[in-house]
C-alpha cells in the first residue's frame, strides 16, 4: 500500500512538471520584433573613456499596466567583470519604441585587441519575471597602435630576395648613353 501511494505520487510530480517545462514561454510572446544596434569608437586611447551606444527599436505587448525600461551591461570579454551597466525608460507603452542606451567604459592601460561583451535585457516592472535577455554581442575594440604583422620563420628566404631585389632596384643608377665622338674630315675620332 505504501509502495503504490509513493508511486502514484511520484507519477503525479512527473506529469506537473512535465506539464510546467512544456508550457509556452511568456518572453516569446512579450515582443514582436527588437533591434538591437550599437554605436562605438573601432579605435580608443589607453586608459580613456570610451562611450558605447546602444539603441533599441521594437514593438512589445503592452496593456498600459506595466512599465517597460531597458538595461544595458558592458562587460570585459576575457574576465566578464561588468565594466559599465545603465538603465533607461522607455514607459507604460511600449507598443512601439526606439530607446537609446548611454555606457562608458575605460579602455586597457596596454595596447590591445579589447573585446567587450554587450548585453542588453527589457524590463516589464510587474511582470511575472520582470527581466529578459533580448541581446548579448562581443564587440572588439583596437586599443592604442595596431600590432605589426608577424612574418612566419617559413617565408623568411622569400622575403630576403624581395627586398634585395627592392633594394637593387632602387639604387641602381642609369649610367648616361655614351655617344660616339664625331668624326673629323680624315676619319679619326677626336677624343
Amino acid at each position: 500500500m505504501l509502495k503504490s501511494k509513493l508511486a502514484l505520487a511520484s507519477a503525479v510530480l512527473v506529469t506537473v512538471t512535465l506539464i510546467i517545462l512544456s508550457a509556452p514561454s511568456a518572453t516569446a510572446s512579450l515582443c514582436q520584433t527588437i533591434q538591437v544596434s550599437f554605436a562605438y569608437p573601432r579605435q580608443a586611447l589607453p586608459n580613456r573613456s570610451v562611450p558605447i551606444t546602444t539603441t533599441v527599436a521594437g514593438s512589445c505587448t503592452s496593456d498600459g499596466e506595466d512599465y517597460f525600461g531597458l538595461r544595458v551591461d558592458v562587460l570585459d570579454g576575457v574576465s566578464h567583470g561588468v565594466l559599465s551597466s545603465n538603465s533607461t525608460p522607455i514607459g507604460y507603452n511600449a507598443n512601439n519604441f526606439s530607446v537609446n542606451v548611454e555606457n562608458a567604459a575605460v579602455s586597457p592601460a596596454n595596447n590591445q585587441s579589447w573585446p567587450l561583451q554587450i548585453n542588453t535585457y527589457l524590463i516589464q516592472a510587474g511582470g511575472t519575471s520582470g527581466k529578459y535577455l533580448l541581446n548579448a554581442t562581443t564587440i572588439t575594440i583596437q586599443v592604442g597602435d595596431s600590432p605589426l604583422p608577424e612574418i612566419p620563420l617559413s617565408s623568411s628566404p622569400l622575403m630576403a630576395l624581395v627586398l634585395i631585389a627592392v633594394t637593387m632596384s632602387l639604387t641602381r643608377r642609369k649610367l648616361p648613353h655614351r655617344t660616339k665622338a664625331p668624326r673629323n674630315l680624315c676619319g679619326d675620332r677626336s677624343s
